[in-house]
């Protein structure tokens, strides 16, 4: 029988090779010259195996394999193991853990357990010599370390190999894993990934020690630019390019940008083809720029994102189509519409759960979870976060002007910050339409060949108001430069005193910006007077203290939008929802035909859309929130949720998020004015919670807006979150402060610690 180590595959001819493998789908393929295993959103029994076609021997052997990628869900595992009828033994990942791990008759036993370093552990192999396994791990698929070794557990003359993923619950959004380099060895990063890496080392100098250990992802997307050779780029971003009369991307035109990309030439930016006088692209530039603290640019990565054709794309324009006909419905009804038949927001939630399974939400969905985000807190309390509503007590203060914290006023210094907003004109509240790009000829092709239609929102000037609909939260979006709600959430907690949370202040014992009722981090060292930790001698200042903070908001901010900008432009290049709407709308009309999965054309004609597309609106357009339609640079990833989960991240990484929020609030029906939030979860909102809440909303408010896919939140607040723990973790090399550190959960729900330079689970 052939020896275990004599399976070898590259995967690079992008082609299943059955002869060697059995287990091919629809979500194991051979694609990008590696091999993506991508299981369902929301299915219980998410594994999926492949495994090999014959038996090998293993002993005198071994089994390896390069592991780009792991599920990062909780409860989602990434695996390499060989198996025979009396058991198994196996490598995995997960939960932030790597463990060594057998199965014999039935039960399984972890033999080891490493907190998990995807650099330090890329490599994973099995080894067998002179009756004893070994289970070990390389950085560099050369030099290995052993995990742990035992006299052979089981028979391993004949056994099948295998690399897995899976979920051991329903999960909206499992991820990707990624295999290389079977049994073979690594052609190493694309020259570019290379260069890009050691530049940055020699950039960055001395201060690069621990950012060069770092790898650089390989970057690759859903390959729609080649997908449909027949109809080039109708699958890929092209606003503000040139079109054809029915708004598919003019080749020429959009490999304009791809040879401006490609180059990285100034000169060919300015070269762009686009039609006269269109609106300019949004800093395709920046994704190019180096950092000099922290992650660089280009070190972190997103998976693809689903393809053009697929039934998650199609999932996910079905829920971005039910917002745009749910912004009005205000978030304090939201119990009360879903009980009512025929509300749309009963009939978004039967649509979700029947037609859009897929969409990447949690299901089933149900009024308290619909339109949110799927972290940790997002779906406890009220939709949309406290630190977007509330204000801070102060009872010096007059009444109505920020003695209590349903004023909404948040301490500015003596300044002060009013969370109410003036609001657009709903549809049709006031008389006035607020949803645009639904009209073909005359608004949506010029726009996607660059009309710059910004400006034309129709405000409503009757008063300011709380975020109280979907609407108003798209508005807010709308003109914010993404680190204004988190600047004010930092403000909030750090102005806070002592007491109730809620009213003047009258429970409470503290003094505003002196006494403060959100504690600070675990591992500050200058914890507020009289607590465990607390300096002697000392406050927090620029280190651990208020400018210490906002001067980490910024910077996260950029780097953020810098990593998030070169995914963008450098990799994905994603059509935007509006375009989506146009092949749709093309292809009702008889203009042209794409290959749209058939569910939300389903849905659009003879389901639960049917009612209101073209009927209310005279089309089957997505209607936008913005007159503008989305900005002019690609979809995925978002850059507000990109930003926001950075900086999620860093205010996690100040404060105690298991502190709780108290007497939380909601606007009411027409957002004049905060009450009560009194659901059976009220107690259990903490800062923490409402930090990833506040993330999401920020995110989804976007989708509110027709402009963002509900992918590009998942997966762009967990690389938002990359980008701050590798800022946080260079910074903890600087301080003078010997035992501080910053210890916080991270969105997949893993508890880490960031110490001198060392990111690790907590136990």
């Amino acid at each position: 029988m052939a020896k275990a180590h004599t399976l070898t595959d590259n995967f690079n001819d992008n082609t299943p090779d059955t002869s060697k493998w059995t287990g091919f789908n629809a979500e194991i393929q051979e694609v990008n010259q590696r091999l993506e295993i991508r299981p369902l959103p929301n299915t219980a029994s998410g594994t999926r195996i492949l495994t090999s076609a014959a038996t090998y021997d293993l002993t005198g052997s071994c089994v390896r394999v390069e592991v780009l990628r792991t599920l990062r869900a909780p409860n989602a595992y990434t695996l390499l193991g060989v198996r025979n009828s009396t058991g198994s033994l196996y490598i995995s990942v997960s939960d932030g853990w790597l463990s060594c791990r057998q199965q014999l008759s039935g039960t399984f036993t972890t033999l080891a357990r490493i907190s998990y370093d995807p650099a330090l552990h890329r490599w994973w192999q099995l080894r067998e010599l002179n009756g004893i396994t070994h289970w070990e791990v390389s950085g560099d698929g050369q030099h290995w370390t052993r995990v742990f070794s035992t006299s052979n557990p089981m028979d391993l003359t004949a056994v099948t190999l295998k690399l897995q993923a899976g979920t051991d619950s329903a999960i909206p959004s499992p991820g990707v894993a990624i295999f290389d380099s079977f049994n073979t060895p690594s052609a190493g990063p694309s020259r570019r990934v290379e260069e890009r890496r050691l530049s940055a080392q020699r950039v960055r100098e001395q201060a690069a020690a621990l950012a060069a250990g770092r790898h650089h992802a390989e970057h690759a997307n859903n390959n729609d630019e080649v997908n449909y050779p027949s109809q080039s780029f109708i699958g890929n971003y092209s606003k503000s390019l040139k079109h054809d009369a029915v708004g598919d991307p003019d080749p020429v035109s959009y490999g304009s940008l791809l040879r401006a990309l490609e180059s990285r030439d100034p000169g060919d930016f300015e070269e762009l083809l686009q039609p006269p006088g269109a609106k300019k692209f949004t800093n395709p530039q920046s994704g190019f720029a180096f950092e000099l603290e922290g992650a660089d640019t280009q070190e972190f990565t997103q998976p693809p994102a689903p393809r053009f054709d697929s039934e998650q794309t199609a999932a996910e324009a079905g829920e971005l189509y039910w917002m745009a006909l749910a912004r009005d419905v205000p978030f304090i009804n939201y119990t009360a519409e879903a009980g009512t038949a025929g509300s749309v927001l009963a009939q978004a939630i039967s649509s979700l759960n029947t037609e859009f399974p897929w969409f990447g939400g949690t299901v089933p969905v149900t009024a308290q979870n619909v339109f949110r985000g799927i972290y940790p807190g997002e779906q406890v309390g009220p939709y949309v976060s406290q630190f977007l509503l509330k204000g801070n007590v102060d009872p010096r203060k007059p009444d109505g002007q920020g003695r209590d914290a349903n004023e909404g006023y948040i301490t500015y210094g003596s300044q002060v910050i009013d969370q109410r907003q003036w609001t657009v004109k709903g549809f049709p509240e006031l008389g006035a339409a607020a949803d645009y790009l639904t009209r073909f000829t005359e608004d949506w092709l010029p726009v996607q060949n660059g009309r710059d239609d910004r400006g034309k929102d129709q405000f409503d000037l009757t008063r300011r108001r709380f975020i109280r609909n979907l609407r108003d939260g798209a508005h807010f979006v709308h003109f914010d430069q993404v680190v204004n709600a988190w600047w004010n959430t930092a403000f909030f907690l750090l102005s806070e005193p002592h007491g109730n949370q809620n009213m003047g202040n009258a429970a409470g014992t503290g003094r505003p910006q002196v006494d403060m009722e959100f504690p600070n981090n675990p591992g500050n060292p200058y914890d507020p007077p009289g607590t465990a930790g607390d300096s002697r001698t000392q406050v927090g200042f620029a280190t651990f203290g208020p400018i210490h903070l906002l001067q980490t908001l910024n910077e996260v901010a950029g780097r953020a939008g810098r990593a998030v900008w070169w995914q963008k432009w450098g990799v994905h290049r994603r059509l935007r929802p509006e375009e989506y709407g146009g092949r749709i709308d093309n292809q009702f009309n008889n203009r042209r035909t794409y290959p749209l999965h058939a569910s939300i054309l389903n849905s659009l004609s003879t389901g639960g859309l049917s009612p209101y597309f073209p009927e209310r609106y005279n089309s089957y357009l997505l209607p936008q929130a913005f007159p503008e339609g989305s900005p002019t640079h690609p979809a995925y990833g978002a850059g507000h949720a990109t930003i926001s989960g950075a900086c999620a991240t860093i205010l996690k990484a100040f404060f105690d998020e298991s502190a709780p929020v108290e007497a939380p609030m909601v606007a009411n029906a027409d957002g004049t004015s905060l009450v009560g939030y009194t659901g059976a979860d009220a107690a259990q909102m903490t800062v923490g919670g409402e930090l990833n809440k506040l993330a999401g909303n920020i995110a989804l408010f976007r989708n509110a807006g027709g402009v963002h896919w509900r992918s590009d939140y998942t997966e762009s607040l967990p690389l938002g979150e990359a980008v701050a723990i590798a800022l946080l973790q260079e910074m903890s090399l600087t301080y003078n402060e010997d035992d501080a550190f910053c210890q916080f959960t991270r969105f997949d729900g893993v508890t880490i610690r960031i110490h001198r330079g060392v990111v690790e689970p907590v136990k």
